[in-house]
């Protein structure tokens, strides 16, 4: 596979991803928050942020790829236990404490509020979300639906891969195929039997085509086509792809435009991936590899898990300073500047006093290692 990264001895690094993690963040921090500017660009951001998750599902898919490929090659296997392990101390111990920690400040309990404590602490909040045709309401938990459907890949992906990389290209192309149709129908089916958003949304059943864009980069399917274009041109395309999303209907309205969005927004974070990572340097490259952005890829995890409490405090803040929310060219900004640092400042005290000792923990059972802590 031809690509730019950074190796040395058994660690495989690309720093670009980090700065791509930061904007996937942004995007859906832009996404949650009030509108803040009505200029067109910001308001397409709000309305369409959410795509930000797709790339974080595409950059999962493509780093585990990745590293469990180098990891098969060089020990002819996959350690898959210590996959899990590895996985459960990267996202557990910031995960729960903050569930835990939410939970306690909920004075008051209701069954809905077991039932929903019960998605969270068995990584099923997204069919329960799906099921019960609404989010998590509990304040500042809504959007970690997104951690069960990452759970539920993670259970699965160490065993297909296992035996992807023993096929030949032809036999991959086949089953990537033959899981895009299938899931495919199955979204037709709920599309045509009118089942409420967000069910289609938070499935991995039905909202897969980030993860099958991540495989087929990291499986370096399609690098013999692209592999002569120029990266800022595929970058471009990529873009582009997610600009013409916008002109549809957006994710929430249910119908048969679905069909065509989210194969759409997969290609296109499919694009947008494949031009950082591909082999070459150039400018928006180099600018995802600054030391601040990667720093703040690097504690994007937090980031996402913090975010909605953040701008909920910096809301009730404001109010509080006795701005008016119906100031509506002071308040909306106020709030997302003040939620942006409390994010960033949480997040960034939260990845040296709670995640890294886990991570300190997770490289004892890491034969390739993918980011330096």
């Amino acid at each position: 596979m031809n690509m730019s990264l950074s190796t040395k001895g058994n660690n495989i690094y690309y720093p670009e991803l980090d700065g791509l993690r930061f904007f996937a963040f942004l995007a859906v921090f832009i996404h949650h928050s009030l509108l803040a500017s009505n200029t067109p660009f910001w308001v397409s951001l709000n309305q369409h942020g959410w795509m930000g998750v797709d790339l974080f599902f595409c950059l999962s898919a493509f780093l585990f790829t990745k590293l469990l490929f180098v990891e098969y090659q060089a020990k002819g296997d996959i350690n898959v236990k210590n996959f899990y392990i590895r996985r459960a101390l990267r996202i557990w111990p910031l995960y729960f404490v903050f569930v835990v920690a939410v939970l306690v400040l909920n004075f008051g309990w209701s069954g809905i509020l077991t039932q929903r404590t019960l998605g969270l602490f068995t990584f099923t909040d997204d069919i329960l979300t799906a099921y019960l045709f609404t989010y998590n309401g509990i304040v500042g938990l809504a959007h970690l639906w997104t951690i069960s459907y990452e759970e539920q890949f993670y259970a699965i992906i160490p065993w297909f891969l296992r035996k992807m990389f023993k096929v030949s290209y032809t036999v991959k192309v086949w089953v990537l195929i033959s899981i895009f149709f299938t899931f495919t129908l199955i979204r037709a089916i709920m599309i045509y039997y009118r089942v409420p958003h967000p069910a289609v949304w938070v499935l991995p059943v039905t909202h897969f085509e980030g993860i099958l864009g991540g495989l087929v980069v990291g499986l370096g399917l399609v690098d013999e086509y692209l592999k002569k274009i120029p990266g800022w041109l595929i970058m471009t395309a990529g873009l582009g792809t997610l600009i013409l999303v916008t002109k549809l209907p957006n994710v929430f309205t249910i119908g048969w435009n679905l069909m065509l969005t989210y194969p759409l927004v997969g290609l296109g974070m499919t694009l947008i991936l494949f031009s950082v990572v591909k082999e070459g340097s150039w400018s928006i490259k180099n600018l995802l590899q600054t030391r601040l952005l990667t720093y703040l890829g690097k504690i994007s995890y937090g980031l996402y898990v913090y975010h909605l409490l953040a701008i909920n405090y910096a809301a009730q803040f404001t109010l509080d300073l006795g701005i008016s929310s119906d100031r509506l060219i002071v308040y909306p900004k106020i709030v997302f500047g003040m939620g942006l640092c409390i994010t960033i400042l949480v997040s960034a005290a939260s990845y040296q006093l709670l995640e890294k000792p886990f991570l300190r923990l997770k490289a004892k059972f890491t034969s390739i290692e993918s980011r330096p802590i």
